[in-house]
């Protein structure tokens, strides 16, 4: 005998109300992290006696929290400093690893007075950026720890 329209409803409603809730959370939450907006660039005044200390504390932080770390995020690029700078801005490099002479995948400046942290490059748009500025951010701000 065949199953009717109405005992096919009948059957698809016998599945248990938390399955098919179950169901749907996942749904909910699936779609949410596919759709991690990036971080972009910052721009953002910084309490620093000078740009080459704000970068200096970026500097330091960085090392230990995203490199001396083997944070699994950074280990394809390496950092590098140019603080020293007499004639143009101090700046932090973010390169590929093995590749220190190639055009960089992040830049993070500072200048003026007030001190003011700028970030711009390819990474600025990638899903780690949201990561590096909350750490410049709050680095920048006097927090010594990792995140």
């Amino acid at each position: 005998m065949r199953d009717s329209p109405i005992s096919k409803i009948t059957k698809w409603r016998k599945v248990p109300a938390g399955l098919a809730a179950g169901t749907a959370l996942l749904f909910v939450l699936a779609g949410c992290q596919a759709f991690e907006p990036p971080g972009g660039p910052v721009v953002a005044e910084v309490d620093a006696p000078s740009p080459v200390a704000a970068l200096q504390r970026i500097n330091e932080r960085g090392l230990q929290c995203w490199f001396r770390s083997g944070e699994r995020d950074f280990r394809n690029y390496a950092m590098v400093p140019e603080l020293d700078t007499r004639t143009g801005q101090p700046r932090i490099l973010i390169v590929r690893r093995g590749n220190q002479q190639g055009l960089p995948e992040l830049v993070i400046t500072a200048g003026g007075d007030p001190v003011r942290i700028t970030t711009f490059g390819p990474l600025a748009g990638e899903r780690l950026s949201a990561r590096i500025n909350a750490d410049i951010l709050a680095w920048s701000a006097g927090r010594p720890s990792c995140s």
